[in-house]
């Protein structure tokens, strides 16, 4: 489980990156006015983890991400920030789409090591073709605390607002979180055998 290993430490560094990329978006406000998002951009989790592990490129996975990004994340991240206009906020969009993008890629490599090493009860998991009970199997608590625990250190660093820990911690639990896992659930039931449904009940 060595290459799993290393795959989670590159994840930690890449949380590094996403962390401060939310970090410095959440001081910059946003006016969903400007975005001009339909009523229906949200997507659920299991459509955007199917549409973002059948993405090859990383402007397609980008793409993928935006509607969750500014639709799901950005309203609580950047609450009670000033409006400093569209030109910035653009940019750190941009910014944090990538280190997203980047940082959730790594979830199709984790669900490849998982799969050359798979313990009984995941086999037994993908004999089911049960997309929740694949998610179940991967879950491993202690290491989505440590996640948790890892990234609220980071957006806490001075000089950062007092609640932005908790609403970065948020975020990945809502979203990044149960987005990598379901991101993985789709690599392995792929390469079970078949492709699994990208149009599941909404979580």
């Amino acid at each position: 489980m060595e290459a799993l290993s290393h795959l989670r430490r590159m994840i930690a560094s890449l949380d590094e990156a996403l962390v401060d990329a939310l970090g410095s978006r959440s001081r910059l406000g946003f006016d969903p006015a400007f975005y001009a998002l339909p009523a229906d951009a949200l997507p659920g989790l299991n459509e955007l983890a199917g549409a973002f592990a059948d993405s090859a490129t990383p402007a397609g996975r980008v793409r993928v991400l935006r509607p969750a990004f500014l639709a799901g994340m950005l309203p609580g991240l950047c609450a009670g920030a000033p409006d400093n206009g569209p030109a910035p906020c653009l940019a750190a969009d941009a910014t944090c789409l990538d280190a997203l993008a980047r940082r959730l890629a790594l979830s199709v490599h984790v669900a490849t090591r998982k799969r050359e090493a798979v313990p009984e009860g995941l086999q037994a998991a993908l004999n089911t073709r049960d997309p929740a009970r694949v998610e179940a199997a991967i879950t491993h608590a202690g290491v989505e605390t440590e996640v948790l625990a890892r990234v609220r250190a980071r957006a806490g660093q001075p000089p950062a607002d007092p609640g932005l820990p908790d609403r970065i911690a948020r975020l990945y639990a809502d979203w990044i979180i149960p987005l990598s896992r379901k991101i993985q659930v789709h690599g392995l039931l792929a390469d079970a055998g078949g492709e699994p449904s990208t149009t599941l009940p909404r979580p």
